[in-house]
């Protein structure tokens, strides 16, 4: 099975597979516990009869329900392994047709005789395998969907109330800083406090990180997101795994004054600063967070459930770009679990990435994140 619809139904399948294992768990817990209690019922019955033949017939009684649980393990344990089986022959074939890792080693059904996540997840090879079922298996219970109805009925945003969080942004800053931050966050190009700003709600990131639909659809300038008759949704942003902002003016204003208090020392001030450090009129940094004094709580964030390794991310990005299309060829709704960047991120802080535009140096994007991107400047390396 080739090709990026491929890609998105073998992901699908995987993820649906562990959800019915999951299930399956429960399930059976129950039975088992439900089924031995209604074995014993006759067995007590009769037991109140004192009789010794009633006391006989108790004991016959009884021998089922000691039999229940070894009998609900067994099947217990061939549901654990028949799913373990569909799940690593669909990661083989993500891993080499998708991934272009090598073949998996065989899957280890042994450790599948007991029940439980740790015992499922030592049954894949250490590696893709097994850290993609982790990834995806951790995620399961905390994940929602949302429909391409709600992102289509949520109320767009009001432009007073992003002009009020770019005027506290502004009024943050150091007073000599102001009039360039101000310059940068108004400029038509730049969607900083639009979409990142501490007005955007959780509603917001969950739509925009599930849909695409950006926190500040409505406003003036915004990207013109629709669904259209026919159920696809139609958007100018790119696909990412998530979707972060900041939660106050404060935490908004840090980092960026971080950067400017390095920009600043250039012999050319930060216009120089940007050409020595930029490529081809792009000029993307990295702040961390302890150089922009974020702490957590400073930011909230929307990110793709089962997303924890790179592999798992990018197909988690297929899958949602194919929930996009139009209704009849699209697959169920991707799932997004809130998570605190910097709270949770194993290298968090905020990428900042300027272009070089007909007036000058312009600020495109700044947001808080768990990681840099891979051609991110790190702010400690140029001070």
């Amino acid at each position: 099975m080739s090709g990026s619809s491929g890609q998105s139904v073998l992901r699908q399948a995987v993820e649906g597979l562990l959800r019915a294992r999951a299930d399956a768990e429960r399930g059976l817990d129950d039975v088992t516990a439900w089924v031995t209690r209604a074995a014993l019922r006759p067995s007590e019955t009769a037991r109140a009869g004192r009789h010794p033949l009633a006391r006989r017939a108790a004991d016959d009684a009884a021998m089922p329900a000691g039999a229940m649980p070894g009998a609900l393990a067994a099947l217990s344990a061939a549901t654990r392994t028949a799913i373990a089986t569909e799940v690593h022959a669909l990661l083989s074939l993500l891993a080499v047709d998708h991934h272009q890792l090598p073949p998996l080693p065989p899957l280890d059904a042994r450790p599948l005789a007991g029940p439980g996540d740790r015992a499922f997840l030592s049954a894949f090879s250490e590696g893709f395998a097994r850290s993609y079922v982790a990834t995806v298996l951790g995620d399961l219970s905390s994940g929602r969907p949302t429909s391409k109805a709600d992102a289509a009925a949520h109320p767009g945003a009001q432009q007073a109330t992003i002009d009020a969080a770019r005027d506290r942004i502004v009024a943050a800053v150091e007073p000599e800083h102001r009039a360039l931050v101000r310059a940068w966050l108004s400029h038509p190009d730049c969607h900083a406090v639009e979409i990142h700003g501490p007005q955007v709600g959780d509603r917001d990131l969950e739509l925009r990180a599930g849909w695409t639909r950006p926190p500040d659809h409505g406003a003036e300038g915004a990207d013109s997101w629709r669904v259209r008759d026919d159920g696809k949704v139609v958007s100018k942003h790119q696909v990412m795994v998530d979707a972060g902002a900041f939660t106050s003016a404060d935490a908004f204003v840090r980092p960026l004054e971080a950067f400017m208090t390095v920009a600043r020392r250039h012999p050319d001030g930060i216009e120089g600063f940007l050409r020595d450090h930029s490529v081809d009129g792009v000029a993307p940094f990295f702040i961390n967070a302890q150089l922009g004094r974020l702490a957590p709580g400073d930011a909230v964030a929307h990110r793709g459930a089962g997303t924890g390794t790179p592999q798992a991310a990018r197909d988690w990005v297929r899958m949602r770009r194919d929930a996009m299309k139009k209704d009849h060829e699209c697959i169920a709704p991707v799932r997004t679990i809130p998570y605190d960047p910097i709270a949770d991120g194993p290298d968090p802080g905020v990428r900042l990435v300027f272009k070089r535009g007909e007036d000058g140096w312009v600020m495109v994007t700044y947001y808080p994140s768990d990681s840099p991107a891979p051609d991110n400047q790190r702010l400690e390396d140029i001070t």
